[in-house]
């Protein structure tokens, strides 16, 4: 009898690498099926994707760090793979993913679990949700020295409020808006659910896929909430399962490295790589730049094979 069917969910939105990733998921586990989420507009070849048998899921949905649109794009992305595919389970990573396992091994070890999510949890910030937080754009200096000074007086006053009032000033590539925090007259959820926070890359039954999108569509003070509170991705799906009876277990779908002090992880090299996964029992490895070295690759690769020659050097019996 045949194992239960994967779908890897990439929420990708830079198509450089994008073709490595699907074809090394489709070597290493054929009978997958591979659904690429991005942004209308953005640089992906459609035709392509279909050609390397993956589904690609165009969305209108504008998914920026720390927004609640990259909470709803990741919905939206599951429903649609799930309608798509009719998979079992569902695998989310990222388009700076790479495999740094055997998949099909990796897989076999879900079917015999049978768990119904595999969640990654992260250290709670309470100020993610004891703050309302949204965005704002403020006008842009044009004089560098004018830029700093805006921004050190913004993280100053910040400082000084911050019992009340927070402000995280960002002038990143393509993304202008700062994010701003205000106490909330009440310290606790409307709802009796306890805030949890994960990383938002996880794998999902079809089970935990429906639970997520009919509380979604049955409980809108939910998501009206967690529109309010910072970085919904690792907490607004996370907390929906985790208040459920679904079998819940702890583990990573993909592991990565963060240089002290920094909030996104690095980019791997193959020291870094060797080490951390070798650590690991995730199926994946992040983040790969678009560019990566070569030896980065020929790492991951080498693991994933050690992987499945692990594997079956446990399951054949010794010669007499």
């Amino acid at each position: 009898m045949s194992g239960p069917q994967f779908c890897y969910v990439v929420m990708a939105h830079d198509p450089r690498g994008i073709e490595r990733l699907i074809s090394r998921i489709r070597a290493l586990s054929p009978a997958a099926a591979v659904a690429v989420r991005f942004e209308d507009g953005q640089p992906f070849d459609q035709d392509r994707l279909c050609a390397l048998g993956s589904t690609p899921l165009v969305s209108g949905i504008r998914a920026r760090w720390g927004s609640w649109e990259l909470a709803e794009a990741m919905l939206e992305a599951l429903a649609r793979a799930q309608a798509a595919t009719g998979a079992d389970y569902y695998v989310l990573v990222s388009g700076q993913d790479y495999p740094v396992r055997n998949l099909r091994t990796w897989e076999a070890e879900i079917a015999a679990a049978s768990p119904d999510a595999v969640i990654d949890p992260i250290v709670d910030h309470p100020d993610d949700w004891r703050f309302r937080w949204t965005f704002v754009t403020p006008p842009v200096p044009g004089h560098p020295f004018a830029l700093r000074l805006t921004r050190h007086g913004a993280w100053r006053l910040g400082t000084m409020t911050s019992r009340v009032l927070r402000i995280h000033p960002r002038f990143a590539d393509g993304d202008r808006r700062w994010l701003v925090g205000i106490a909330r007259p009440r310290a606790r959820p409307p709802f009796e659910w306890p805030v949890r926070k994960a990383s938002q890359w996880m794998t999902l039954s079809t089970s935990a896929v429906d639970h997520l999108l009919s509380t979604h569509r049955h409980h809108p003070e939910v998501a009206r909430w967690f529109r309010t509170v910072r970085i919904p991705d690792e907490s607004y799906a996370q907390t929906i399962l985790q208040a459920s009876d679904l079998r819940i277990e702890h583990g990573s779908t993909t592991v990565k490295k963060f240089p002290p002090g920094v909030a996104s992880p690095m980019w791997l090299d193959a020291p870094t790589l060797e080490l951390i996964a070798s650590a690991s029992r995730a199926p994946f490895a992040r983040k790969f730049a678009p560019d990566v070295a070569e030896q980065v690759i020929a790492v991951a690769d080498r693991l994933a094979a050690d992987d499945l020659t692990a594997r079956t050097e446990a399951v054949t019996p010794p010669r007499s």
